[in-house]
């Protein structure tokens, strides 16, 4: 009987490690070009982001009617009517404060699309970009190169801040 149990833990370990190993080839590593493709993709979400801020920014500061700090309130004020009523708020200023959300939220599909464009057509699909994802949080390597990648990138986009960075060492 003994036999024949070392002989089944033998079969069973190596069915487990077969399995791995099957496993192990289903899953590809990603590949240089993948990483720099799903950087760039980031990369340019991040700038759409970034864009993001600057027109609400722009939005915000240049309506002479509303402050900054109206805008604040109004808009933490926006879905509940009577803290709307408690602040005082008029038509003009709810008005506004809809119409930054609608630009917001406009920008923010533009965002979207954006991705999902890019995943599926840019990267090889939502497969590979998915891939490269999970790559990044598990392989310190990939993300070593997606890390000096991004860095590159930002660097091409802002290279006036590259200068001021030297500028500022001298």
């Amino acid at each position: 009987m003994t036999k024949v149990t070392a002989s089944m833990m033998f079969l069973l370990f190596a069915l487990i490690g077969f399995n791995s190993q099957l496993l192990a080839q289903d899953e590809e590593a990603v590949t240089d070009e993948e990483i720099r493709k799903y950087a760039v993709t980031m990369d340019s979400v991040a700038a759409m982001k970034e864009n993001v801020k600057v027109v609400m920014k722009e939005m915000i500061t240049s309506n002479e009617e509303i402050s900054v700090a109206r805008y604040n309130d109004l808009n933490n004020a926006i879905d509940d009517e009577a803290k709307l009523e408690e602040i005082e708020a008029t038509e003009e200023e709810i008005a506004f404060i809809k119409e930054i959300d609608a630009k917001k939220n406009e920008l923010t599909g533009e965002i979207k699309s954006t991705l999902t464009t890019m995943a599926k057509e840019y990267m090889g699909g939502v497969k590979v970009y998915n891939k490269v994802k999970k790559a990044l949080k598990a392989d310190p390597d990939a993300k070593a190169k997606y890390d000096g990648i991004m860095e590159e990138l930002a660097a091409a986009r802002n290279p006036e801040e590259e200068g001021e960075e030297e500028q500022a060492g001298n």
